[in-house]
């Protein structure tokens, strides 16, 4: 095994499957687990075993999980390219952020069908491949709902990362919690971040300082450089009242994110075509297909 890195729940090591040869991610989460405590156990397991009847491409695939003493082994797919927190500093073009946002909303939106809510949507936990597909991961703090609609009270836990949180996440009392609509001010969030290459909040020094803006009814600012549909597709990720906020499905038939495969593909041929003529000695003017 090699040390792939480190994160908030557990250190992440790649692994080779012995059975297939393939390449593949271990985390460690560390636990401790008192003398028959069998209902601990049984609850990790139960957690892991939500997403592993879960395939989708744009979602990190869980293979299972080995419960030790001290420790929780989960075995997963093995994303080597690195997130998206590191790409969105590199200036991204609005056809790729598009490209991005339609596939994260894709893997949410899925999650959603299954009634699960994320809790943890960030640019950190959105990982690249090598065939240019982001995939949402990293679920330690993902929970099934009851229903479909989210019951009153049913989440109420103060858990994701202060600068991607929802105000219903800072705000709401036991009578009311949160449910799928925290995440999709997640996405929104992520969608900023890539726009400006600054992560939601930069400005602000503490956490507190974020509850406090986000608690009295402020939602980050989008850059002035993303296109008008962007624009309003984060006012739509941004709504206060959590009810009015659109859901996955609704932000999939957006603008913004239905012309991206189309722009993507097209600047995609184009670059084939180019690249064959330039095989052959000719000489050509690239052309790119732009929002």
């Amino acid at each position: 095994m090699v040390a792939a890195g480190e994160g908030r729940f557990g250190k992440v090591y790649t692994a080779v499957n012995n059975l297939s040869g393939e390449l593949i991610a271990m985390k460690e989460v560390q636990i401790r687990l008192q003398p028959n405590d069998h209902r601990s156990i049984k609850e990790a397991l139960d957690e892991i075993k939500i997403f592993e009847g879960i395939k989708h491409p744009n979602l990190v695939r869980y293979y299972g999980v080995e419960v030790h003493k001290e420790e929780l082994l989960i075995f997963m797919e093995l994303c080597n390219e690195g997130s998206l927190e590191s790409a969105a500093q590199a200036n991204l073009p609005e056809t790729l952020i598009r490209k991005y946002t339609c596939q994260l909303l894709e893997a949410v939106h899925t999650l959603h069908e299954h009634g699960i809510v994320h809790r943890d949507i960030k640019s950190a936990n959105v990982f690249l491949t090598s065939e240019g597909q982001v995939k949402l991961g990293d679920f330690g703090c993902c929970i099934r709902l009851k229903s479909q609609s989210t019951i009153p009270g049913e989440l109420c836990e103060f858990v994701g990362t202060p600068a991607y949180m929802a105000p219903e996440v800072f705000t709401r009392n036991r009578s009311g919690g949160h449910g799928r609509a925290a995440d999709i001010w997640g996405v929104g969030c992520v969608v900023l971040e890539m726009a400006s290459g600054q992560r939601p909040w930069h400005e602000l020094e503490s956490s507190y300082q974020i509850m406090f803006r986000v608690g009295m009814g402020e939602a980050p600012t989008a850059p002035h450089s993303l296109s008008e549909e962007g624009q309003d597709f984060l006012d739509h990720c941004f709504e206060i009242d959590p009810s009015a906020r659109w859901t996955s499905g609704h932000l999939l038939d957006h603008p913004f994110t239905k012309v991206s495969q189309r722009l993507w593909d097209l600047n995609r041929a184009n670059n084939l075509v180019t690249n064959k003529l330039l095989e052959t000695g000719v000489v050509v003017v690239p052309l790119v297909f732009k929002v």
